[in-house]
Order: C-alpha cells, then structure tokens, then sequence
C-alpha cells in the first residue's frame, strides 16, 4: 500500500514503541478472508525471537479461510489508559500466514510450545490436540496508530 500524508513513517523511536505494546497488549485479534466476509477472531498470539506465531485448531473457521487466502492480519491493542478510547495505541500487522508442518514430538514444536505456555498456560493441554498446529506470520506492511493523527506506516 502506498504511504501517503495519512501516515508517517515507522521510526526506531516508533519500533521501540510497538515492542513496548507488544510486550504488554491487553487483547489482540486474527482477520482472515472467507469467501464472502472479512473474519475478525480472537488469538493470543506469541512474540518470539521478533517473529508472530499463532497456535491455532485445524477445525476453526479462520484457519479453514488461511487454507484458502494465506493473506491475514494480526492487531494488538495496547492497555487503554486514554478516557478517549480511539486515543489508544494499537499495531495492525498484516502479511501471509503458514502452517508449520511439525512432528508434535520434535523439539522443536516442544520448544514452541514451551514458549508458547508462558502466554497462555492452557496450551500446555490443548496444543497437543491432534487438530493444533503453529503458523507463522510473514509480516509486509506494519501500521501502527499511537492516537489521534499518529499513524506510522512501513
């Protein structure tokens, strides 16, 4: 997408903002495409090593709609402490999801998991479920919104 006078560009100053959301967002969202409607989910999703991962069930709809668009978005919302909501921080990462095709035995689903269970613990039970699997996000466009007339785009 084309930067336009709308957005300003995405700073180091802005990075350290983003990873300072992304190290204490208060909910966060999947939107996928189906054949006739965005889908918006709820995920939790996994910052590790700088990378988005998702542990997601093979028998949801949105990941149903990634194995037919790939293209998807991740929105984290920051903890809201403006009394103007829209005056809250939030980053939108938007690219293609991929499934990784891993043994649940292998090392390193385990050390996903691991990782993945200091998110949410529950995972520990359910990302062993047969029908569990992590994708990874390939981020190409990054839009964070600090607040009112604070966009930043790359």
């Amino acid at each position: 997408m084309k930067n336009n006078d709308t957005y300003h560009p995405i700073t180091n100053e802005i990075r350290d903002k983003i990873k300072l959301l992304l190290s204490d967002f208060s909910h966060s969202a999947l939107g996928t495409i189906n054949a006739e409607f965005p889908m918006v989910t709820k995920v939790v999703p996994m910052i590790l090593n700088d990378e988005i991962y998702l542990l997601l069930s093979d028998l949801s709809e949105h990941t149903r709609n990634i194995l037919d668009n790939k293209r998807c978005s991740v929105y984290f919302a920051g903890v809201e402490f403006h009394k103007t909501k829209m005056n809250n921080p939030r980053v939108t990462f938007s690219g293609t999801i991929e499934k990784l095709l891993l043994d649940k035995s292998s090392s390193e689903y385990q050390n996903l998991l691991s990782e993945y269970c200091k998110v949410d613990s529950g995972a520990q039970m359910w990302g062993m479920f047969g029908d569990f699997n992590f994708y990874k996000l390939t981020v190409s466009r990054t839009l964070y919104v600090e607040g009112f007339a604070k966009a930043y785009v790359e």
